[in-house]
C-alpha cells in the first residue's frame, strides 16, 4: 500500500501539471535546477569533484554493516559490503551490465547482476544528480507543481531519462535540497513497488553541500539506510575497480581492491 501522504502528493503533482504547457513546465524545472546546482555549492565546484571514496555503515533492521564506495565520473561505482568476515562488491564500470563478486565463494565468480538487482543497483549511480547533470547526460526535467508531503510543502519535478526511465525528485523550497525520489520499480514476485528514496544530513564536502544519510523505503517500510561516515573527494581510482574481469582472478581477491 501507497502511503496516505503519498497518494496525496501524486494526486496533488497529477493536478498541478495537468493544462500546464509543456515549455512553462519545463522552463519552471531549468530554474529549479539552476537554483539547486547554485544551493549545493555551483557547478564549478560540482565539476572540480571527479571521484570519491565514501566509508560508512548500512542499517537493515537491527543488523548493522560497514561499507566502502568508490564513484567517479560520469557514472561508474563500486560498492564493497562486509559481514562475518566476507566481502560482497558490486560494481559498474557505466558501459557493460553491472556486476558483483563475492570473496566468501571459491573458485572466485564475478558475475553479472540480475536484471533487477542491476536496475535498483544502477537508479543512482549517476555521479551528479540529475538536476545538476540535466539534458547533458540525457535527463529530460518538467516541473510537477507544488505538494504537501508529510505536512511540508516541496517542489515536484519530473525526470525522463532516454525515454525509458521516469522518477520524481522532490526539492524543498527553503534549502532547494533534492529530499525525495519517487518511483515505480517492477516487484520480484510480478506487479510494481512503489519505492521512495531520502535524502537528509547535509553537509559540505569540499565546499558541495552533499547528503550523508539515504535512506530507501519499499511501499512504505524502510529497507535500508546508507550513513556516510566519511566522504574524501578525488581520490584515485582505476579502471580496474570498475570493470568486471573476464576470468577467473585465481586468488580469491576482488580486483581493484581498495
Amino acid at each position: 500500500m501507497i502511503p496516505t501522504s503519498i497518494q496525496r502528493f501524486l494526486l496533488a503533482g497529477f493536478c498541478a501539471v495537468a493544462g500546464v504547457p509543456t515549455a512553462l513546465r519545463a522552463d519552471q524545472a531549468a530554474d529549479i535546477a539552476r537554483i539547486h546546482t547554485e544551493a549545493i555549492g555551483g557547478r564549478e565546484r560540482m565539476e572540480s569533484l571527479v571521484s570519491m571514496r565514501i566509508t560508512g555503515t548500512v542499517v537493515v533492521g537491527a543488523k548493522r554493516v560497514k561499507f566502502t564506495m568508490i564513484a567517479a565520473r560520469p557514472d561508474r561505482v563500486r560498492l564493497e559490503t562486509e559481514n562475518n568476515g566476507r566481502t560482497l562488491v558490486s560494481a559498474t564500470d557505466g558501459v557493460e551490465p553491472p556486476w558483483e563478486f563475492d570473496t566468501g565463494t571459491w573458485p572466485p565468480a564475478y558475475r553479472v547482476m540480475s536484471e533487477s538487482a542491476a536496475r535498483a543497483f544502477t537508479a543512482d549511480t549517476e555521479f551528479d544528480d540529475p538536476l545538476v547533470a540535466g539534458p547533458e547526460r540525457g535527463f529530460a526535467l518538467d516541473y510537477g507543481g507544488e505538494a504537501m508531503v508529510e505536512g511540508k510543502k516541496l517542489l515536484r519535478v519530473l525526470v525522463t531519462r532516454k525515454l525509458t526511465e521516469t522518477f520524481s525528485l522532490l526539492v524543498d523550497p527553503e534549502t532547494y535540497f533534492i529530499v525525495m525520489r519517487v518511483e515505480t520499480r517492477p516487484a520480484a514476485g510480478g506487479g510494481t513497488r512503489q519505492i521512495i528514496t531520502r535524502y537528509d544530513d547535509f553537509r559540505p564536502v569540499d565546499g558541495v553541500l552533499l547528503p550523508h544519510r539515504v535512506t530507501l523505503e519499499a511501499d512504505g517500510h524502510t529497507q535500508q539506510t546508507m550513513i556516510m561516515e566519511r566522504i574524501e573527494t578525488n581520490t584515485e581510482v582505476t579502471p580496474e575497480m570498475f570493470t568486471r574481469p573476464k576470468t577467473a582472478a585465481g586468488d580469491g581477491k576482488p580486483p581493484g581492491g581498495m
